[in-house]
């Protein structure tokens, strides 16, 4: 029996939106749904490489290249054509690992669901990408905490690339989603409450986890 997906009623109203998830075995309108994600992806990290060109275009390995003034303008709109390329691939790897990572835990919801809950979910990382955007342009970087975590407050009393990692993921979004796919798994999933809650909280503390490591290792460092 079909359904169908409203992402933008999904993000403040998920209980009522996801209760259709376990009656129903097909989503009307999915695919033109996700590639409409999939253009904004693209739009967004095309801007986000254009706005931090600078910073990116400053790395040692360009540096090396030595290329004229002219060839570095042009750079910045390549890094542009390589957002849309990469912004545009990469709901797609995204949404389908979190749907595989979900997967051993809710083999009752199945790949196909858990696949259509993480694109709802990944949505709230978009939005959190667009306010980071003007602090991008601001200071010409890339390497921008969201503005409504804690990470930006880390960076005042400490240096350490991991703990200022954790405490970036500790955000409104962060919390948005993890409410989104909590609420979703509920109506989604016949694992009691307790379970699901314990679920997604592992799932997402070894991803903010893991996400810290891989930030700590780029600046060498590993330990408070």
């Amino acid at each position: 029996m079909p359904g169908e997906v409203h992402l933008l009623k999904s993000l403040v109203r998920p209980r009522e939106q996801f209760g259709y998830f376990r009656r129903f075995n097909q989503m009307e309108g999915f695919f033109l749904r996700f590639l409409m994600i999939c253009i904004v992806s693209a739009l967004i990290t095309a801007i986000s490489y254009f706005l931090s060109a600078d910073h990116l275009l400053d790395m040692p390995i360009v540096k090396d290249v030595h290329l004229s003034k002219n060839k570095l303008e042009a750079s910045k709109y390549l890094l542009f054509v390589a957002g849309l390329v990469i912004g545009l691939i990469k709901p797609v790897i995204a949404v389908a690992l979190m749907a595989i990572m979900f997967l051993p835990f809710f083999r009752d919801v199945g790949f196909k669901k858990l696949f259509i809950l993480q694109s709802i979910v990944y949505c709230v990382f978009l939005i959190s990408a667009v306010f980071k955007l003007p602090f991008q342009g601001l200071l010409n970087t890339d390497e921008v905490w969201s503005p409504l975590s804690l990470g930006v407050t880390a960076n005042y009393f400490s240096n350490n690339a991991f703990l200022i990692s954790v405490l970036a993921f500790l955000s409104v979004f962060t919390v948005w989603a993890f409410y989104l796919t909590y609420a979703g798994l509920i109506q989604a999933s016949y694992k009691s409450k307790p379970y699901i809650f314990a679920a997604v909280s592992l799932l997402y503390i070894g991803f903010m986890l893991l996400s810290s490591i891989t930030h700590a290792l780029q600046y060498g460092q590993l330990t408070l």
